[in-house]
């Protein structure tokens, strides 16, 4: 039997398949041109991946996808898994591939694989959705501009609300590129007298929607049943923002008050610390954060039932995104603002300027994305850092974008232009 081993490649046979040799080196020092030939171990046994040197088997996966990498490869056996654990080549491969400072703001459970698997996904996504996704626009039952929007089960799950009083519902699962028909098909529920007003916010929590309106009701809906309208709060003013959990649903009011709802209960209570409508909200497990046309954001603390701190802005919030120990301000100007929110500080670090010609009207941060609307009818993905530098910009509506959601790699707009735009990721469906 002839031995592979002995095999020699020509210089013309094999130039331009294979990098020189000097270029190739391992991020951590390790330059796999130190290999003599005499440490090279020939034998008649198919060579295979985990007999590779593990300097030449690290370059190797340099050129792999990280998703590929933890879902797949680390899977074949114990040694592989062994690879991937520290978060040490993690950081790495992200600082060599985006430089910045990353993430924002330090947080102490950073996770930088699931974090170096969202990167490079969003990256991939958004520098090229007009290959990457399927989009479309759905304007089914819909008449009037839409100004709420909501994504829950993973993505699959859209629900929106809009001035003609409609309350749309959709299962994005139900979608087929191939099949023009299946944007019909995929509405769950549509209906004009869901509320009296405009639907203006919505969130989730599980299987119920909860939305609130200018028609002063918060309702709850399940979607397990029908979605079905079961229970409604009466409260003294519009609802423009709402944080909707287990056993609780904070929402911002046009009256200048924040009210605080048991859904257990029946009994509405509502409390003070804003001069001017209460524009957005969000909260956690500390603090409940909102933000004002009298130009300041208020942190409440829940535990001591009172403000913990109030942050004097330039230009009124017009919405926010609380997570990851980062507050994001999406302000009037079209600017976004970061705070520090680790260890309940919320120091303000800087205002970027990211292109905007309008008010910024949404801002969502995900340690893959940061995504961004307008009134100038655009939306921006930037990147995830300390100096967010845009991705792509989407120039696709043709009337101000009021609102966004995102969730599972899933996009959604809510549109002036009596539309919702909907991008979804190839790979998803």
């Amino acid at each position: 039997m002839e031995k592979s081993t002995n095999k020699i490649i020509s210089t013309d046979e094999g130039q331009g398949k294979y990098p020189p040799s000097d270029s190739i080196s391992i991020e951590d020092g390790v330059d796999i041109t130190d290999l003599q030939i005499d440490d090279v171990q020939y034998s008649e046994e198919p060579l295979t991946l985990d007999k590779l040197p593990i300097e030449i088997l690290m370059y190797i996966c340099n050129f792999l996808d990280a998703k590929f990498l933890v879902r797949s490869l680390s899977k074949v056996c114990r040694s592989f898994q062994d690879l991937f654990v520290s978060d040490i080549y993690w950081k790495t491969r992200i600082k060599k591939k985006w430089p910045k400072p990353y993430p924002p703001v330090y947080d102490d459970n950073f996770c930088w694989r699931e974090a170096c698997i969202v990167r490079e996904e969003c990256f991939r996504v958004w520098s090229k959705p007009d290959t990457t996704c399927h989009h479309f626009f759905y304007k089914e039952a819909i008449f009037a501009p839409v100004d709420a929007v909501h994504l829950m089960n993973n993505g699959t799950i859209l629900a929106s609300g809009s001035r003609d009083r409609y309350l749309n519902v959709l299962d994005l699962s139900k979608y087929n590129p191939d099949d023009p028909a299946s944007i019909k098909a995929m509405k769950v529920f549509s209906d004009h007298k869901a509320h009296k007003g405009w639907i203006w916010s919505l969130a989730s929590h599980e299987n119920t929607l909860c939305s609130g309106s200018w028609d002063t009701y918060i309702k709850l809906w399940d979607l397990d049943n029908g979605v079905k309208e079961y229970n409604k709060y009466k409260c003294k003013s519009a609802i423009l923002g709402i944080h909707f959990e287990a056993n609780q649903i904070y929402a911002a009011g046009y009256d200048r008050h924040v009210y605080i709802i048991d859904p257990r209960e029946s009994e509405v209570h509502r409390k003070r610390y804003h001069r001017r409508p209460v524009l957005c909200l969000a909260a956690d497990d500390k603090y409940i954060v909102t933000g004002s046309e009298d130009k300041t954001i208020a942190v409440f603390d829940r535990r001591a039932g009172q403000v913990y701190k109030t942050i004097q802005l330039e230009s009124f919030a017009m919405d926010i995104s609380f997570s990851h120990q980062q507050l994001w301000v999406a302000d009037k100007e079209g600017n976004l603002q970061l705070y520090d929110a680790s260890l309940g500080q919320f120091k303000h670090i800087k205002t970027y300027d990211v292109g905007h010609k309008g008010k910024a009207t949404g801002v969502i941060y995900s340690p893959g994305a940061i995504f961004t609307s307008s009134t100038d009818n655009t939306i921006k993905v930037l990147e995830p850092n300390l100096s967010p530098a845009a991705i792509t910009t989407i120039n696709d509506h043709t009337a101000p974008v009021t609102r966004l959601a995102y969730q599972n790699g899933v996009l959604a707009s809510a549109g002036s232009d009596v539309s919702i735009g909907i991008w979804i990721p190839k790979q998803t469906l």
